[in-house]
């Protein structure tokens, strides 16, 4: 439960090796590159060139998805071509791609107009003209097509136009036929029955008969045409098997060298020599530094983080496989900081445990844990194994309470054999009610505890006085905290009166003042200026408004943990409702009842109590020790997939 340790890596060699240097650094899958700071290695300067292979990639991509041929990665170490033999290559494979995907689209588009035009010339038999009639003539012109039925209707408004419409079929949406106007008013025509939303069907222009005889004819063209079509997609489907092997080489390779020569940004030049800088896992590190061993002209040297302190190390989390799945939760509040501490374990086990006490029940926690399971097996998803887990602390739960879809007695004689007697709990009995309430309180407060001590601890190793010990989350508020915890529970639990002099001023009076003063303390600790900015008159006032602030958030961060217990009695008195209802239908319905019921519970209710334990995680938890100001760790490596191009494009 940590975060990856990281080694600096400086590269420095002749320009000459520098795409053989970012080869390796990709290749390696575990080199974070950085863009060194401003000044840092003197005398260089940004790598500034055009990319020679820009042009070829985009040419590789073109061929690949002119044949369809899913981009995918393939070994190119024995591929050996020049520039020139590259680029005559893509170009005759784009060129032979090109057209024969122009011959297929050509060809698609006569049949998709074929078909259409067949389907108008159905809807046009009973016209005993020629077609070429219609469309021939000098002085008019014709636009078959469809007219909505409802517009239809409109046409005898329109007396005054110079068209005509025939219609020769219709159904309850439509009218199928033509109509016909004077060349010199067919413009206006037009926008007419555009208006009217006729759609219009253009019809080939080798049809010149009586639409029966038309349709024949269509017919035989449009059979001809498919047997083209299959004939040209088999043609396409045939280069793209004999090519593809070969294209998935060449963008291969193309397309390691356009990405790697793009990473030439993070590299500064001087004097034929390139210098670029970045960060390695420790653990990888040797394997690392290895691959430079054949290119005598680079120099590869680790560092500590410490020796460039402008650069902030990169954050991989590293945890535990249980609980890595709930690193989703961190990676939304941000990552922690390269010296600070993950989490993620932390977080998991509170998420469980609060989740399972909430939704405490055997056979539904069963079904969490095992559609969780199958869901992460078949999509991969965090989620599914977060659920998968809370699925498990709600079964083990569900044995404390005795809840078994519902069924709060279900478990009572297998208790009573093995003679356990403070087993189940009952949840609706006064007493239990209580021992709940009281017992999420106590969990809260000792979650609340450990996070000011995470607190405390991850301030002193970032050397910040002010958090550490005089901040509300510091030790100040650590032993405010606590004495008020200590007095309330030995007063009403144990009529024990721990109030003196001596308690009052060390655990309430001290803590106050040092919170009140914060910043002065730190500052003098500091050996910083102890005056603040604005004088100690507006600062005292400020703090003043802050520590009433503080004492709140105690109290109702404290009771936050209170719907913890709420969600227990909630998920009982639903699954009592359930109950009742099944009741009431007789034995005849109750199986659908409970079936439905519990569902729907499963559904509403776990969904609720995942966004509240996320809130109290976040807000309970996260915001006393957790900053997340740090950077994702991401290797350098090249994306031969779609997305990738897609993303790109």
């Amino acid at each position: 439960m940590s975060i990856e340790k990281m080694n600096l890596v400086q590269l420095t060699g002749s320009n000459s090796q520098l795409d053989a240097a970012l080869l390796e650094c990709c290749s390696s899958g575990v080199f974070h590159l950085e863009s060194p700071p401003d000044g840092a290695v003197t005398g260089f300067r940004p790598m500034q060139e055009q990319n020679p292979f820009s042009s070829l990639l985009q040419q590789a991509q073109s061929a690949i998805h002119l044949l369809k041929i899913p981009p995918e990665y393939r070994d190119y170490h024995a591929f050996h071509q020049s520039e020139e033999e590259l680029k005559a290559y893509l170009e005759q494979i784009v060129s032979q791609a090109q057209e024969l995907r122009q011959t297929v689209e050509t060809l698609r588009a006569q049949v998709q107009m074929y078909e259409q035009a067949s389907t108008q010339l159905h809807h046009l038999k009973g016209l005993s003209v020629r077609i070429g009639d219609l469309t021939e003539s000098q002085r008019m012109t014709a636009r078959f097509g469809r007219l909505p039925a409802g517009n239809f209707d409109k046409l005898p408004y329109f007396k005054r136009q110079t068209f005509f419409f025939f219609d020769f079929d219709h159904d309850k949406e439509y009218y199928w036929g033509v109509y016909l106007a004077p060349n010199s008013e067919m413009e206006e025509v037009d926008r007419l029955f555009t208006s009217l939303y006729f759609e219009r069907i253009d019809l080939p222009g080798f049809l010149e008969e009586t639409p029966d005889k038309a349709a024949v004819q269509l017919e035989e063209r449009l059979q001809q045409r498919k047997l083209e079509l299959q004939a040209a997609e088999e043609t396409l489907s045939q280069a793209a098997k004999e090519q593809g092997e070969q294209l998935l080489t060449v963008y291969s390779y193309v397309k390691m060298r356009n990405d790697t020569f793009a990473l030439r940004r993070y590299a500064t030049t001087s004097h034929g020599k390139f210098f670029l800088e970045g960060f390695v896992p420790k653990a990888d590190a040797k394997a690392f530094v290895k691959r430079f061993d054949d290119y005598p002209q680079i120099l590869c040297e680790i560092l500590n983080p410490s020796d460039e302190p402008q650069l902030e190390p990169p954050v991989k989390l590293k945890t535990p496989k249980f609980f890595k799945p709930f690193e989703l939760f961190v990676t939304m509040y941000g990552l922690p900081d390269y010296y600070g501490w993950n989490p993620t374990s932390l977080i998991g086990f509170i998420y469980i445990l609060l989740f399972g006490i909430m939704f405490a029940d055997v056979g539904q926690g069963f079904l969490l844990a095992v559609g969780g399971y199958l869901l992460y097996r078949t999509k991969k998803l965090d989620l599914a194994a977060i659920i998968s887990r809370c699925g498990i602390a709600s079964m083990l739960f569900g044995l404390v309470f005795g809840s078994v879809f519902g069924f709060e007695e279900l478990l009572d004689p297998v208790y009573e054999s093995l003679g356990i007697t403070f087993l189940p709990l009952k949840v609706f009995e006064s007493k239990t009610t209580n021992q709940i309430l009281y017992g999420v309180v106590a969990i809260g407060i000792v979650i609340i505890l450990t996070t000011m001590i995470l607190n405390i601890r991850l301030s002193l190793r970032k050397k910040n006085a002010e958090s550490a010990f005089f901040s509300n989350n510091g030790v100040a508020g650590l032993i405010l905290y606590a004495g008020v915890v200590a007095t309330v529970v030995l007063m009403m639990v144990f009529q024990i009166n721990i109030l003196n002099p001596i308690f009052i001023l060390v655990v309430f009076v001290l803590p106050v003042l040092a919170m009140l003063f914060r910043e002065p303390l730190a500052n003098l600790v500091q050996k910083k200026p102890v005056k603040p900015e604005g004088g100690f008159g507006a600062y005292l006032l400020q703090n003043i408004f802050e520590l009433l602030e503080y004492a709140i958030s105690y109290l109702s961060n404290t009771l936050s943990f209170m719907r913890v217990g709420g969600f227990v009695l909630s998920h009982a008195g639903m699954m009592l409702v359930v109950k009742t209802l099944a009741e009431m239908v007789g034995s005849g319905g109750s199986i659908p009842v409970y079936i439905f019921g519990n569902l729907f519970v499963m559904a509403l209710e776990g969904f609720v109590v995942a966004i509240q334990v996320l809130r109290l995680v976040y807000y309970e938890t996260f915001s006393r020790f957790y900053d997340g100001t740090g950077k994702p760790f991401v290797p350098t490596t090249v994306d031969f997939s779609e997305s990738a191009n897609n993303s790109k494009g």
